[in-house]
């Protein structure tokens, strides 16, 4: 640990301890703090390789709310790169006392990582050699940095934000992916699952076919029962994982300034269906625009080992197989849209250069100093699009933000 260094006691094992000692009353949103003029916005700004762009000034950066242009007073490099000062963020650029936008970090302030694991959502092999790319990724942290790990939505292994990192690659260690397909007399897809269960009378009787023969009539309404409770149990799981992940979105909105979680998961199914079962877009979308209300950049590792698991199982089903894949993608990168996040997909391997990739965007950032309007100040959230003038460059932001009402 390092001398000095005050670590906010958040335990992140369950949403009442989330936020500890270092917690506000009131619950956080990134916003302008009370006598400032400005919104700070977090933004990273990203070659293709994901190396950070740093030196771009105020001019660079254009910001609207709800499609409104605001001027960019000020943009404050936080640099945690290698010779950059050890974690300490660059020298602002000098602004005016008034325009000076309050920092989410003081001088020498680490990051703060949560490793958040899905565990219903792959298997013991995935999940482990995805750990142990999680300790790679701990081991190279700064040593100012906090980390975390968070595990839903049993909670069987986690560690409070600290700088003790050995402590939290021993946590690693009691992750075990917990997937379980549910027991069934049909092999039906997820894909199929959702068309059966939401009356679509041709899959049922194409699959009936497939698994009891033509013309497949006497198997219709077993397998149109068994479909109905597996989507029923695939609901529930689903509704687990959102809980979970909510959980975890709360606690860490009650600690100020940027927090970054890197969620690894083998996938959130969301149907394709508009009006069918399974259907959870809507409640996905809202959970990634509550993280982006927090201050949270959320980074998904989707750990896709769909169609090896297909594959090792016997005949496949390749229609089925490429929508089941794309469902359990589409969860994910809903919520990672909303907000304003990334989904990075290891298809092979053990993620370590997924998590070579979150450590490289987030060696540094910019603090933009907003200027905002009186329309502006209605304590409600706005829209917020941030981009650079840089051929090239991706932009990582949240794209919502409350400004409190003006006095």
């Amino acid at each position: 640990m390092r001398a000095g260094l005050v670590i906010p006691a958040v335990v992140i094992s369950s949403a009442a301890g989330l936020g500890g000692a270092a917690a506000r009353n009131q619950e956080q949103r990134p916003t302008i703090r009370s006598g400032v003029e400005l919104l700070v916005v977090d933004v990273q700004v990203i070659d293709r390789a994901g190396k950070p762009l740093v030196a771009l000034k105020p001019a660079d950066f254009e910001v609207s709310l709800d499609g409104k242009r605001r001027r960019v007073v000020s943009a404050e490099l936080v640099d945690f790169r290698a010779g950059a000062g050890a974690g300490a963020p660059a020298p602002p650029s000098p602004v005016p006392a008034r325009a000076a936008p309050a920092s989410s970090r003081a001088v020498g302030e680490g990051r703060r990582f949560v490793v958040a694991v899905d565990e219903h959502s792959f298997a013991m092999p995935s999940a482990r050699a995805a750990m142990e790319a999680a300790g790679r990724f701990i081991d190279r942290l700064d040593t100012s940095d906090l980390v975390g790990l968070y595990t839903y939505p049993t909670g069987a292994a986690h560690s409070d934000l600290t700088s003790d990192h050995a402590s939290v690659r021993h946590a690693l260690d009691k992750v075990a992916g917990l997937l379980q397909p549910p027991l069934s007399q049909y092999r039906l897809t997820k894909s199929e699952i959702v068309d059966i269960a939401s009356g679509d009378t041709e899959v049922l009787a194409r699959v009936a076919v497939r698994e009891c023969g033509p013309p497949g009539m006497m198997c219709r309404r077993p397998i149109l029962m068994e479909a109905t409770s597996l989507a029923g149990y695939l609901e529930s799981q689903i509704a687990q994982s959102l809980s979970g992940l909510r959980n975890l979105i709360n606690g860490l909105s009650k600690l100020e300034g940027r927090k970054t979680v890197v969620l690894v998961s083998g996938g959130l199914f969301a149907a394709d269906r508009a009006n069918g079962r399974l259907n959870m877009g809507s409640e996905i979308r809202e959970l990634g625009r509550e993280a982006a209300l927090s201050n949270i950049t959320l980074y998904v590792l989707h750990l896709d080992s769909n169609f090896i698991d297909a594959f090792s199982q016997g005949r496949v089903n390749l229609t089925s197989l490429f929508r089941d894949t794309n469902a359990l993608a589409a969860g994910l990168e809903q919520v990672a849209g909303a907000a304003g996040g990334a989904v990075i997909r290891v298809q092979a391997g053990t993620g370590d250069s997924a998590f070579d990739r979150v450590l490289t965007e987030n060696s540094a950032y910019y603090l933009l100093g907003v200027e905002v309007e009186r329309e502006d100040r209605d304590g409600e959230a706005h829209q917020i699009r941030v981009r650079v003038r840089q051929r090239g460059a991706t932009v990582r932001s949240r794209n919502v933000a409350v400004v409190p009402k003006g006095s």
